[in-house]
């Protein structure tokens, strides 16, 4: 279990540079879609009914609050286990969210209603097409959304990073990365920066 744990972090350090970017993933529902401008509140996983929410820049303080202490600690990752999902701090301050267990995952939703069992087409319409996607033989295996905050603090998905390779500035990034079942359904999700999605700390001794 702790080795499955650890690849799906190593899972999403790499997603972005083996994916493509896809404006045509799959034919989404013929419902209206959902605004395209997202804000920091969107950067959470929540339970409406127990006023439970969990989000990018909460001090661990505040998490253990609504979570009590962590239950085990992953030394090579740097995560901390929670009784309810997996989280990375970064100087105190939560930088990385993981939620796959089955049935706590059916519980915690993103603002935008989306959890475990949430179809392909739900996401889209909730996220948008412009994603970048790894497939299997034609088959969403895995989609993430990576987003730039502007200077009013509003997010909206970015499809390339070219800008970024020139101009730097990938402290503006977040990125909101959903693992897909063989009928299409979402099983894995974790919201996190760029820095904890790209160069996650490795620890080979223990340390609190």
């Amino acid at each position: 279990m702790l080795i499955k744990k650890i690849l799906l972090v190593v899972l999403f350090m790499t997603i972005l540079s083996t994916s493509e970017v896809s404006n045509n993933l799959v034919n989404a529902s013929n419902g209206p879609s959902a605004s395209m401008i997202f804000t920091e509140e969107e950067f959470q996983f929540q339970i409406k009914s127990k006023d439970i929410a969990i989000k990018i820049g909460n001090t661990r303080e505040e998490v253990e609050q609504q979570l009590g202490h962590p239950v085990d600690y992953y030394y090579h990752t740097n995560v901390y286990q929670y009784k309810n999902m997996r989280i990375h701090y970064k100087a105190g301050i939560v930088d990385g969210i993981m939620i796959d267990d089955l049935a706590i995952f059916r519980k915690y939703k993103t603002p935008r209603g989306i959890g475990f069992g949430s179809t392909i087409q739900e996401v889209i319409q909730q996220y948008g097409k412009k994603a970048f996607i790894d497939s299997n033989q034609r088959k969403v295996s895995s989609i993430t959304y990576v987003m730039e905050r502007n200077k009013q603090g509003d997010y909206s998905v970015i499809s390339s990073f070219d800008k970024f390779v020139l101009e730097g500035g990938y402290e503006n990034l977040m990125g909101l990365s959903m693992v897909l079942d063989q009928r299409g359904r979402v099983s894995f999700l974790m919201i996190a920066d760029y820095e904890f999605a790209y160069h996650p700390e490795f620890r080979w001794t223990e340390t609190q």
